[in-house]
């Protein structure tokens, strides 16, 4: 029953931040302020382009994908060891995102004064550790199922 709230949990975590990100790619402005990096100096570490977003948009789709597969929804198609490997890839991804670059994002950010870094500590930081720990406890928790 705790494999499936937190399968939910992060599908729709997932699903979220990708119609985000669709959004974003046409044109919406919502929660757009301080979703990128800056550098000290106020300009965008990052320029996006509508491709990328909507590539990062399909990715996340994919996420929810692979974690919804934990349930042994598509087991007759792939293998479970692989919906698990590709589990425990998700749940890397974020802790390195957590973990950061070592200048604009993450736990090891050098740049911190800017509103981007503000809604990191408070925000993206916490959301990606959670993620992770999901993302590493559903394969675990699904193990001899």
């Amino acid at each position: 029953m705790m494999m499936f709230f937190l399968v939910a949990i992060n599908a729709m975590i997932f699903l979220f931040l990708a119609f985000l990100h669709i959004y974003w790619a046409f044109g919406g402005t919502w929660a757009l302020e301080n979703a990128l990096p800056v550098c000290s100096s106020g300009e965008r570490a990052l320029q996006p382009s509508k491709a990328g977003t909507l590539i990062v948009g399909l990715g996340l789709i994919i996420f929810a994908f692979i974690t919804v597969a934990n349930t042994g929804a598509i087991g007759r198609f792939i293998p479970m060891n692989y919906i698990h490997i590709a589990t425990y890839f998700i749940a890397g991804i974020f802790s390195l995102r957590a973990i950061g670059d070592f200048k604009y994002i993450g736990m090891m950010k050098s740049v911190k004064g800017t509103g981007f870094a503000k809604e990191d500590t408070r925000t993206y930081i916490p959301l990606c550790l959670l993620i992770s720990l999901f993302s590493l406890s559903i394969p675990l928790m699904s193990c001899g199922k």
